[in-house]
């Protein structure tokens, strides 16, 4: 009978963190290519070291990349309004909000775009 309270106590904790933790924001990349040179192949996907967490916990949405990186991050709302923006890269937004959010990191040359829907 313990060892049934104590598997119902463990799962109860187990349940209540699984709820209030930190979720990936999928970022496609795209390059911006020059339209007047014709030379240049966008073969693969770009990969760039910045990764987009929102924690339902706390509800932020955090950007991180390399310092050395500069970009500019824009949170829209689903009707495509700018709710916030940031001029450094490493940054991070609080929505109360529920809905639909689209980050959008732009960098020379480049840019990335996500969605993270929040409950």
């Amino acid at each position: 009978m313990k060892k049934l309270i104590i598997m119902a106590a463990l799962l109860l904790g187990m349940a209540h963190t699984a709820f209030a933790e930190q979720q990936g924001v999928f970022m496609q990349f795209h390059r911006r290519i020059n339209p007047e040179n014709t030379r240049d192949v966008n073969r693969a996907p770009m990969r760039l070291p910045i990764e987009v967490v929102y924690d339902s916990d706390t509800h932020k949405i955090e950007v991180i990349g390399d310092e050395s990186m500069e970009a500019e991050v824009f949170l829209y709302n689903a009707n495509g309004s700018l709710e916030n923006y940031s001029s450094l890269l490493n940054t991070e937004f609080t929505v109360l909000t529920p809905g639909i959010y689209i980050i959008q990191i732009e960098g020379e040359g480049w840019y990335a775009e996500g969605e993270i829907e929040i409950e």
